[in-house]
């Protein structure tokens, strides 16, 4: 494995590079230079910038040993008729009743849109839900003006909610969530008579993006593909001001959701004007980002399953979730401590 390069270059539009790369001999043990690492398991390529959004590939420079965890995604579920979502028969706003009928863990990102049911929703909690269990989740309403449906099934609305909203699924409640919708369709010129989110939703995927999409695809793919293989994340900044950080424990978790992840970055960045001379995060003001939250705040377990924990930090500024598997499903170790799984800061400005 070649060693991921490391180097925080000055911002560089559409692409970002490395310095000396084709210089660098490959090395049999990843060596992290300390300025650029976030901690013993991730580091920072450079910053790609495109108009007001900046993204900073974040990259494995150390790997606790085992093999990546099998897990699947909410739309890998949907799309093998593995996953079912559901209203509760006492029908609540704020849970839902999901089925997981893979062999496998089932991972959702707080903000995953479902369409459907009696309203439209985002799924609320970052977790992993165990293989062949049906368990009620967190979800929050993004369809304001509607309360029926001829069924009471939900399909993937195939889009993750931006950044702000994001937030608000993890960290606040329905109020600030059906503010947040109100105010993006307003931005989006999508506002309609129930206020839903959906629109929004699929403007991700039917094209409507698709100029600022393939300027953002252009510009990751000058990023190698040895130092492709191991990113594990992204640290986001608009106009120079970091909003969000997705790190996963894994690069196979994290490739299987990258498209989405990153149209949700767009759908933050597009109805931002750039402006002038900005300049991207360095590394202190990224770990400062990530660590704020639990120097300021204390932590409380939002969600559990018999798969894993999810832990919060609600701080003044930002905020922090975390989700760990559950020492008994971490694998074969002799420690059997918690392993981690994703871990996401964000923004409340």
């Amino acid at each position: 494995m070649r060693l991921p390069a490391l180097l925080v270059l000055p911002l560089v539009a559409l692409g970002c590079q490395r310095a000396g790369a084709d210089n660098q001999q490959p090395q049999p043990v990843p060596q992290k230079p300390a300025s650029t690492a976030l901690d013993d398991h991730a580091g920072l390529l450079a910053p790609v910038q495109v108009d007001s959004l900046t993204l900073i590939p974040v990259v494995q420079i150390a790997s606790d040993g085992q093999a990546d965890p099998d897990v699947m995604t909410l739309d890998e579920a949907f799309d093998k008729k593995l996953l079912s979502i559901k209203e509760k028969e006492s029908e609540s706003v704020n849970q839902l009743t999901l089925t997981n009928k893979s062999t496998q863990p089932l991972f959702v990102l707080a903000g995953e849109v479902i369409i459907g049911g009696k309203q439209d929703r985002i799924i609320g909690q970052n977790t992993l839900i165990q293989p062949k269990a049906t368990i009620e989740v967190p979800v929050y309403c993004v369809e304001h003006g509607r309360w029926q449906g001829s069924s009471t099934a939900f399909s993937s609305g195939r889009a993750l909610a931006h950044g702000r909203l994001r937030g608000n699924a993890s960290f606040e409640n329905q109020g600030e969530v059906w503010k947040e919708v109100a105010q993006k369709n307003a931005i989006r010129k999508t506002t309609n008579s129930t206020d839903t989110y959906r629109q929004v939703a699929q403007q991700q995927s039917n094209g409507t993006f698709g100029a600022a999409e393939k300027k953002v695809t252009a510009a990751l793919g000058k990023v190698s593909a040895d130092d492709k293989k191991q990113m594990i994340g992204y640290v986001v900044a608009l106009n120079g001001k970091i909003t969000t950080v997705d790190l996963f424990n894994s690069p196979k978790l994290f490739h299987k959701l990258e498209t989405k992840l990153v149209r949700s970055y767009i759908t933050d960045a597009v109805d931002l004007p750039a402006q002038k001379d900005v300049k991207p995060p360095t590394v202190a003001e990224v770990k400062t980002f990530m660590t704020a939250p639990e120097q300021e705040a204390k932590p409380e377990v939002s969600y559990e399953s018999e798969e894993s924990s999810t832990t919060r930090y609600k701080a003044a500024k930002m905020s922090k979730s975390k989700v760990e598997y559950k020492p008994s499903k971490a694998g074969p170790r002799s420690d059997k401590k918690a392993k981690p799984v994703y871990e996401t800061v964000q923004s409340k400005d």
